[in-house]
């Protein structure tokens, strides 16, 4: 008769995702995984894979709750670049206002990770790509309501865009000044002008 199991999935997996996204993916152990998660060796394999399959699937978890944040953001407001705008002060309040001061989940782990790990490359990437067509959407509705030219090229601002988002949770770090942070927030966004 097989075991049931005797923990929520969804409840360990998004601790799992704390304690990658606080100590990184090199220095979380098997045995910390185990401690902090409440489940045995033989559940966190069975389950979820072992340590690099937890690990994606954390990330991915990291990354669908921050598209959905996104994309309510930028849905919120009527005006395109208005959008774009909540989106990075939503992005510093929560870099700033991290105690602990983690930085971004996807950042640390690019760092951590590549160049020297290339089997995560494609789950950095393809999380780079959505953000992009994130970006790129709310561009092209900012061109739609007539307040963005269509003759900018929409792509590269995009890639921009995910590179001052990333850039936010770094620089926060450095200078945590919320006052200097939403100044390149808006040096940034006069690209759209």
């Amino acid at each position: 008769m097989a075991r049931h199991k005797q923990f929520d999935e969804e409840v360990v997996l998004k601790k799992a995702m704390v304690l990658f996204w606080k100590n990184g993916f090199h220095d979380t152990s098997i045995q910390e995984l185990v401690e902090h998660l409440g489940i045995n060796r033989a559940s966190l394999y069975d389950t979820f894979g072992g340590k690099d399959a937890l690990f994606e699937k954390a990330f991915e978890q990291y990354r669908q709750m921050n598209t959905e944040a996104a994309e309510k953001i930028l849905a919120s407001e009527q005006s395109a670049k208005a959008g774009l705008r909540q989106l990075f002060l939503a992005s510093l309040e929560s870099a700033i206002g991290d105690p602990e001061r983690k930085g971004c989940f996807v950042v640390n782990t690019t760092t951590e990770l590549l160049p020297n790990d290339e089997k995560w490359r494609p789950v950095l990437d393809r999380n780079r790509k959505i953000f992009e067509a994130i970006f790129l959407r709310q561009l092209e509705r900012g061109v739609a309501q007539g307040e963005i030219s269509p003759d900018k090229n929409l792509k590269d601002i995009a890639s921009m865009l995910f590179a001052l988002n990333n850039g936010i949770g770094v620089v926060s770090k450095i200078n945590p000044s919320k006052h200097d942070l939403i100044k390149v927030v808006d040096a940034a966004l006069r690209v759209l002008d």
